[in-house]
């Protein structure tokens, strides 16, 4: 019997547990670009699902960040700050149009940032107070300097939005942007339609329909880009790699991404309280073999917290994190932490012992658990795992249940890293997306973090920089594992299509179909 790729596709999904089956909708010419992606459309709201909506380009900024970091115009066409940085101003370019054919002015789009307001987290976190508009232009108000204020715009849950996205409680209902893409229709929570915007201000696409699909099971994911049942494919998983390839409909490209992985702590537990313990596990772990054979990649061992592709805020004169069981015996026994009959380690009552809760929406977290479970276990240290709901370790941090967690983080997330580092380790309030620190806190760091957002100084900022990232790499508030490289699939069919190690947009508007 043949079998032809949607039926593969579809009994892959059987086999993994991941099954979706995806709309089969063509345009006229049959030239339809699919998308495949882990991620769920779960609302309308920029602050639950903009991230997914920005990566297909239905929404964007007033400015937007190019794949080599720069921060460039957008629906504004220029900015600028008052002396102290408190005021900031946007010039808005003429002749901009939503997607629902009104026009994309200054008032229009200040309006639109009044009814966002209540959600967005991090521009208040910026100072944001208020937002006014001229003829001309659109103007942010704060409560304090703010030097990064336009890195910090740049956020999926601040887009430009046309006042018809709202109803009368200020809630979003209609997702009317001005990206390269309009959204035609979307299927909560896993597929949506998009077709081209020839109003768009910038490169106009020529790629007229896109459908996306949500696997959020990886090892599907991997079967679709084996089956060539896509044209673009976002996290392709390690595992899938060699048989995308062996499969020959599909290129993958790879790229260092500014994520970590990491294992989050709650430093209120009293067997992370210590320094010791928290030193030992981080001596404990095998982070060039967890690159080597989970992540496939040596070079994503994590040396530190921060990337090697933040060079601004990666340290190369820390030393790097390396595996020492000996070490990490050591400074348990010195601590006084004493192995027990059954080689779990004590003190004052206090078992070595913990719960690590992940997720499997990452496929490789599970199999990393797992190997941490066993490396733990060289010093003493019994690791429970559990596989949940990202929300777990959320949960676990607002309630102070937490042990342990396996999560990621995108440190650009905001662009400057200072926003998601302000937010995970300089904040009393957890951050609400299973990253950063539990019960941590460092009154230096913090001032060091305030002198940072306040900063116009290059030389300064830089010596500030290496400050917060040595104080991450002494105090060990999380234990960076490994770092993360975005997998694509990219089929044979395609041209142009250029990698954002941000992962801030798929950049279809400029891909097109390969000629002949």
């Amino acid at each position: 019997m043949q079998i032809n790729r949607r039926q593969f596709t579809f009994m892959a999904g059987l086999a993994t547990g991941g099954l979706f089956l995806p709309r089969l909708a063509f345009s006229a010419d049959g030239k339809e670009f699919r998308v495949a992606q882990p991620w769920e459309f779960n609302s309308l709201n920029p602050h639950e699902s903009g991230y997914v909506f920005e990566r297909a380009g239905v929404i964007e900024h007033l400015a937007i960040t190019e794949p080599n970091g720069q921060i460039v115009p957008a629906v504004a066409e220029s900015w600028s700050a008052n002396a102290d940085a408190t005021e900031w101003r946007f010039v808005i370019r003429k002749g901009i149009k939503f997607h629902d054919g009104t026009d994309a002015t200054p008032e229009a789009i200040r309006e639109g940032f009044e009814k966002l307001m209540p959600n967005l987290t991090n521009l208040k976190q910026a100072g944001l107070t208020a937002v006014s508009n001229d003829e001309e232009s659109v103007v942010f108000h704060l409560d304090r300097s703010f030097g990064p204020f336009p890195a910090y715009l740049i956020h999926y849950a601040s887009p430009v939005l046309a006042p018809g996205s709202f109803d009368e409680a200020g809630n979003v209902t209609k997702l009317i942007g001005t990206g390269p893409f309009r959204l035609a229709e979307v299927r909560f929570p896993r597929e949506a339609v998009l077709t081209a915007n020839d109003d768009y201000w910038g490169q106009k696409p020529t790629i007229r329909n896109v459908l996306v699909n949500t696997y959020d099971n990886g090892e599907t994911r991997g079967n679709v880009a084996i089956a060539g049942d896509a044209e673009f494919v976002a996290g392709v998983p390690a595992t899938a790699i060699d048989r995308v390839i062996a499969g020959g409909n599909m290129r993958i490209e790879r790229t260092l991404a500014p994520w970590t992985h990491m294992v989050l702590i709650n430093v209120a537990k009293p067997q992370f309280a210590e320094l010791a313990t928290r030193r030992a596990l981080n001596l404990a772990m095998d982070r060039v073999g967890i690159a080597t054979s989970i992540m496939r990649n040596p070079a994503l061992t994590a040396t530190q917290y921060f990337p090697s592709v933040l060079p601004g805020w990666h340290s190369p004169d820390l030393r790097p994190f390396e595996r020492d069981v000996a070490a990490a015996n050591a400074l348990l026994d010195e601590a006084g932490w004493e192995r027990g009959a059954d080689g779990i380690r004590a003190k004052a009552g206090v078992r070595f012992a913990g719960t690590l809760r992940t997720f499997a929406n990452r496929p490789e977290f599970p199999v990393i658990a797992a190997a941490l479970q066993s490396q733990f276990a060289e010093i003493g240290f019994e690791l429970t795992i559990s596989v949940g709901e990202w929300t777990a370790i959320v949960e676990g941090q607002r309630d102070g249940s937490l042990d342990l967690g396996l999560s990621s983080q995108n440190i650009a997330a905001q662009i400057d890293p200072i926003g998601t580092v302000n937010l995970d380790f300089a904040s009393d309030e957890p951050s609400g997306s299973a990253t950063g620190a539990t019960g941590w806190r460092n009154d230096e760091f913090r001032a060091n973090v305030v002198s940072y957002l306040s900063e116009a100084s290059e030389d300064r900022k830089a010596e500030l920089r290496h400050a917060i990232a040595t104080t991450l790499h002494e105090e060990l508030p999380v234990l960076p594992v490994c770092w993360y490289e975005q997998v694509s699939g990219i089929s044979n069919d395609v041209e142009g299509a250029v990698a954002d190690p941000l992962e801030k947009r798929y950049l279809i508007e400029r891909m097109t179909w390969q000629a002949g």
